[in-house]
């Protein structure tokens, strides 16, 4: 009797902490993306955020672009897809060359060209 309430607890706690941290990923989530869009970046929404590598955080959006999060300084940085460099996010730059914050469609982004003939 006393193991059945052991466990009985058990799996109370361990669901409580299972919502607690699902509740705390929807805010981190939603903090994000009012963060991303404070500094007028293209996000319907905030996909996931983590923590990739030496990085920080990085959130994902919805198509896939990768945004490096610098809480402390208030900037975003674009992630490039391919060389995992960061941009220095730029609303301006964004309006004149939206080219350089794109996504590289994974169709596109590995093609090799093959030519033959002399």
């Amino acid at each position: 009797m006393r193991l059945a309430v052991t466990v009985w607890w058990t799996c109370i706690a361990f669901g409580t902490l299972f919502l607690s941290c699902s509740t705390y990923a929807q805010e981190l989530s939603g903090v994000t993306h009012k963060f991303l869009q404070r500094h007028g970046v293209p996000c319907l929404f905030v996909l996931k955020v983590g923590s990739p590598g030496d990085m920080g955080e990085v959130a994902t959006c919805q198509d896939g672009r990768e945004w490096a999060l610098f809480w402390l300084e208030d900037e975003i940085a674009f992630v490039h897809p391919q060389t995992r460099e960061v941009y220095k996010w730029d609303r301006q730059i964004y309006m004149s060359h939206p080219e350089i914050y794109a996504s590289l469609n994974p169709s596109t982004g590995n093609r090799i060209l093959l030519t033959y003939g002399p």
